[in-house]
């Protein structure tokens, strides 16, 4: 077995081999299928300044066999944890703000915003709000090619975070936050 070492040669190797290192600020984020209520906005108005993606784990049961503890845990299905946090920059006509509004009250608007407060809510259809949507988060290289595309299933809001407005910073500008929940992802080689 060879003694590995991290010359800087053995890393200048590992990394032409792999074809570079991903940069992280290297991306794109579209989304398919989205609500009709929603129009179809251009693939361009979506400038995300930040992504992060929650975890992936396998959720396991006990098989109770006989032995010590509770005998082995037999995984049995996956669960995503945490969701996608996508951080978006507020242009000055709100955009960002009014798109993300729409879809929340589409999937669950209020009796203020229905305007009839004798059926408060309205939960729209699974099948024709959430089952469709599709969020494709493109990796790029550092000219602008796709590496890879994690294309996300039945993607919906599931919260926007608070903004901030602040006297204290006087050259920033103001970031929209929202987490995203999703069924199922394919990372995919193009």
């Amino acid at each position: 077995m060879a003694n590995p070492q991290n010359t800087i040669f053995e890393i200048k190797n590992f990394i032409s081999r792999h074809k570079g290192l991903q940069r992280d600020n290297r991306y794109s984020v579209s989304f398919l299928n989205l609500p009709a209520s929603l129009g179809s906005p251009p693939e361009d108005d979506f400038k995300v300044i930040a992504v992060a993606s929650g975890a992936r784990a396998v959720d396991g049961i006990s098989d109770n066999l006989m032995g010590y503890g509770s005998g082995r845990i037999v995984p049995r299905s996956q669960k995503f944890v945490g969701g996608i946090l996508l951080t978006f920059p507020v242009t000055n006509d709100n955009f960002i703000l009014d798109f993300f509004n729409k879809w929340f009250n589409t999937i669950y608007s209020g009796g203020r915003i229905a305007g009839n407060y004798s059926m408060p809510y309205m939960v729209n259809y699974y099948d024709s709000v959430v089952s469709p949507v599709q969020m494709k988060l493109k990796l790029l290289d550092p000219n602008g090619n796709v590496n890879r595309i994690c294309t996300f299933y039945e993607v919906y809001p599931l919260e926007c975070l608070p903004y901030e407005f602040s006297m204290a910073n006087q050259n920033s500008f103001l970031k929209y936050q929202v987490l995203l929940n999703y069924r199922e992802y394919t990372f995919g080689v193009i």
